[in-house]
């Protein structure tokens, strides 16, 4: 087994690590709270699966990149949620249930939503792949879906043994994830300069900045849980897109770079959007649902 292999494992059992950890520190009904607000449920998968990717492809064949660079950049905006990305949300003012939910949706949305996208993409755009689309939809099912099941399982038939190890397993998967994504970016860093000069970076801060402002207008009308839409449509499932360039491009050196560049890029863009975000934000003491309801009775 390569060193390649082996950290793309690293990388996948991470994130099965992180989203498990996340489904045994829920609550019951969590998961499914937008199908209980199918207009908020409409707006939120507008918003990731259909305006963001959008832009993308729009800028990404627009400018003269390279085509593994556009695939790269395309595939990483067609990925679902994030599993690391909840304790962000929230620490941005979002609230548990509605990050939970768009985590498990937008996941389960991904194995139909990649296949259609590239499938169009195809035909559009002559875009052809080395492997099955399905084949990348099941990173989005080992990644999110099975982990979030079994954790939601688990946090119910033991919700005390969940409470208490919850957090741990979601750090443990964190640390495994630095240890499998260090030794790959750092590899890729001398690659940055070269996709910095030829509109990649130009590609990726409009793209980010432009989902954010589509995720937050299109937000519930509570302001602390519009950061979480915005989050959502502007960052994505890395392992998808990473695995999809090692699959495709395994002798092209600019695609897994791209990927890691667009995440160092709207790392940075989102985490300036959450500082902000929290400077709207009441004392820090103050309870989140008397926030929320606060801001529903201020907004128009």
């Amino acid at each position: 087994m390569t060193a390649a292999r082996l950290l793309s494992l690293a990388l996948e059992a991470s994130l099965f690590l992180i989203v498990l950890g996340t489904g045994m520190s829920g609550r019951r009904g969590d998961g499914t709270m937008l199908f209980r607000k199918p207009a908020l449920l409409l707006r939120s998968i507008l918003s990731m699966q259909v305006l963001a990717p959008a832009i993308v492809v729009v800028l990404a064949w627009r400018l003269s990149l390279q085509p593994v660079v556009k695939i790269a950049l395309v595939m990483l905006a067609l990925s679902p949620v994030p599993p690391f990305l909840p304790k962000r949300e929230r620490e941005a003012g979002g609230q548990r249930p509605y990050v939970t939910s768009l985590l498990a949706i937008s996941a389960a949305l991904s194995v139909f939503t990649i296949p259609a996208s590239l499938a169009l993409l195809d035909s559009i755009v002559g875009l052809r792949l080395a492997i099955p689309a399905m084949e990348i939809a099941r990173q989005a099912q080992f990644t999110v879906v099975i982990p979030l099941a079994l954790g939601v399982l688990l946090q119910r038939l033991a919700p005390t043994v969940g409470a208490r190890w919850g957090q741990f397993v979601a750090r443990s998967g964190t640390a495994l994830l630095l240890v499998a994504v260090v030794p790959q970016l750092a590899g890729a860093a001398p690659a940055f300069r070269l996709l910095a000069g030829d509109g990649t970076l130009l590609v990726i801060a409009t793209s980010t900045v432009l989902a954010l402002l589509i995720g937050h207008l299109l937000g519930p009308p509570v302001h602390d849980d519009r950061s979480v839409l915005a989050l959502c449509t502007a960052f994505r499932h890395p392992g998808i897109a990473i695995a999809l360039a090692q699959a495709n491009f395994a002798s092209e050196q600019l695609a897994v770079p791209a990927v890691f560049m667009s995440l160092i890029v709207v790392g940075l863009l989102v985490l300036s959007y959450a500082a902000l975000n929290r400077r709207r934000l009441p004392v820090s003491g103050a309870n989140p649902a008397s926030l929320s309801q606060r801001g529903a009775r201020q907004s128009p």
